[in-house]
């Protein structure tokens, strides 16, 4: 099952930058944490795969995480950009992404790099 439409919405996608807005109104919202709400950092992971699966075609999971440094929360309310760097490789895609806040590219919340098949 997506996330999309349930923990974000795609505001906007080019090959420069997919624009995210975090929802909320997703369950995990009212025990991560009551009155704090936090997006866990799987959901940050599984975002980042939502969106490669969707500009590469192709259903992929996680084949390895060679880096994943947090850096800052991600809160219900927040529009983020997703920069990513896919190489196709056979059987596999690469990955190079970052999350930050959509206005301040300074502001980086997330680093990964990751095999996919």
């Amino acid at each position: 099952m997506s996330l999309i439409h349930l923990l974000y919405d795609i505001i906007s996608a080019d090959q420069e930058a997919v624009l995210l807005k975090m929802l909320d109104n997703h369950p995990v919202y009212q025990g991560h944490f009551p009155g704090n709400p936090i997006t866990p950092g799987v959901l940050s992971l599984r975002m980042i795969r939502e969106c490669v699966c969707r500009e590469t075609g192709r259903p992929l999971h996680y084949a390895a995480i060679k880096n994943c440094r947090y850096v800052a929360l991600i809160r219900p309310g927040d529009t983020l950009r997703l920069q990513r760097q896919i190489t196709e490789n056979e059987g596999s895609v690469t990955v190079k992404a970052t999350l930050s806040d959509a206005n301040n590219p300074d502001d980086l919340r997330l680093q990964l790099e990751a095999e996919m098949r």
